[in-house]
């Protein structure tokens, strides 16, 4: 019987409101729940009889623009035809953010999915909860690519890569043309990002950039404030760095493209419509998820570029995203291997390049990229294999204890500056205070 500690689930009501970012506002083209079409709701049971395929329920999460509730049935049924001993029931469970709560609590109840893909980052969450069982071997096995699989917690590998992404400048390579800029490249510093930006709002009279800040704003955020010199999180799950210098920086950057330079809207910006926005030539740039790519590239009617986040401090760096999967701790021997065989299944090179090229998530593995149907992909959309190459300089993303709690603070704390309720050094301070509180239980 799973054991069931008790953790403070007071940020579980307020998610299912939020906004979430790579983790966003739950998507488009999602039902509230999928299902596959065959047999009974036999999801409780330890054991099945022979002739009875073991039954696996799984959580999974959108958190960006496109049909991903369709595409992630469609895998699944694909699953379910080629292993007849194993049937898996999909439920799509809102954003990421939501998607971590309503497992938490139903791990509370004593009823979790038997697997499902969760923040990477929530790691903490689910050790203290004693929720999941240990993936060494399936990692071991596969080829993944070192920043999606690092660090390891209290020695062991939990979560296996699965919908993992990168925030990437998206820019109108049209538009570039038209401004008098080099269409080849996006801009390569801050500083060009503001002269390129300008360019574009001077002789093309649109925005220069939109950057999402609404939802999980500490995603968007996050690589600036790593490109300034410091990330937000650190590597044990019990600090942060929410007022750094480098996070102060970072965010007066951001005020300053609408407040100063005038090249991005003032106010909160929709994560959902911020894609819209580039789509519909709103504005020439954007930054948001490599998994919105596909789709950004299927509804833009001109030529797009995609590229690595601008520098600031003349070192490339760039955050990381997405979620794991995670096999539960507590259910039976042969749910157990049941649920590692999905697991395998999915994230193996054929299934992950699949998916990759449905979605834009990056590929698990540098395997995934000698695919020949992916080959032949990156022949026509080389745009897909930036955030891969991005992977080198990429850096942890803000994990911790009380994950949830922690992404409301900072998230409110962005989006008060940005909203102009708050100074950057106000917001920020207040910040750093209120998840240091949170965190001195684990300290």
């Amino acid at each position: 019987m799973m054991r069931k500690p008790l953790i403070a689930l007071s940020s579980i009501a307020t998610v299912s409101l939020l906004a979430a970012g790579c983790g966003s506002p739950a998507s488009t083209g999602a039902a509230t729940t999928t299902k596959t079409s065959t047999n009974s709701t036999n999801t409780s049971g330890a054991t099945t009889d022979a002739k009875s395929p073991i039954q696996l329920t799984y959580d999974y999460p959108v958190g960006v623009a496109g049909p991903l509730a369709k595409i992630m049935s469609s895998m699944v049924d694909q699953f379910n035809q080629t292993h007849p001993s194993i049937h898996v029931t999909p439920v799509f469970s809102g954003n990421y953010q939501q998607t971590l709560a309503k497992v938490e609590t139903a791990i509370q109840g004593g009823n979790p999915p038997d697997v499902a893909v969760l923040n990477s980052t929530a790691v903490y969450d689910l050790l203290h909860l004693q929720a999941i069982a240990p993936l060494d071997d399936v990692v071991n096995a596969g080829n993944f690519y070192p920043a999606f699989i690092q660090p390891q917690v209290n020695g062991h590998y939990w979560g296996v890569p699965f919908q993992r992404s990168t925030v990437v400048l998206y820019y109108n390579k049209d538009m570039f043309k038209k401004a008098g800029l080099d269409a080849n490249h996006g801009p390569n510093t801050w500083s060009e990002l503001v002269s390129d930006a300008s360019a574009i709002k001077s002789k093309l009279g649109v925005n220069g950039i939109e950057i999402p800040s609404d939802g999980t704003t500490y995603w968007t955020f996050e690589p600036w404030a790593t490109e300034a010199g410091q990330n937000l999180g650190g590597n044990d799950g019990k600090h942060v760095y929410f007022n750094s210098q480098a996070a102060k920086k970072a965010l007066n950057f951001w005020l300053d493209l609408s407040n100063k330079y005038h090249v991005m809207p003032a106010g909160i910006l929709q994560w959902n419509t911020v894609p819209t926005d580039f789509e519909q030539q709103k504005t020439a740039m954007i930054t948001h998820s490599s998994g919105s790519m596909t789709s950004i590239l299927k509804q833009s009617n001109f030529n797009v570029g995609v590229a690595f986040l601008p520098m600031e401090t003349g070192t490339q760096r760039t955050g990381l995203g997405g979620g794991d999967m995670f096999v539960m701790q507590g259910i039976s021997k042969q749910k157990h291997d049941a649920a590692v065989t999905f697991v395998q299944w999915m994230t193996s090179p054929a299934q992950a390049a699949a998916w990759t090229m449905q979605t834009g998530y990056i590929g698990d593995s540098p395997d995934v990229y000698k695919q020949a149907a992916m080959v032949s992909y990156l022949k026509q959309y080389p745009q897909a294999q930036v955030a891969a190459d991005q992977l080198k300089y990429a850096q942890p993303e803000l994990s911790t204890y009380s994950l949830n709690q922690v992404y409301d603070v900072i998230d409110s704390a962005l989006q008060s500056v940005m909203d102009g309720q708050a100074s950057t050094n106000s917001a920020l301070d207040k910040a750093q205070k209120q998840a240091n509180s949170i965190l001195a239980q684990f300290q």
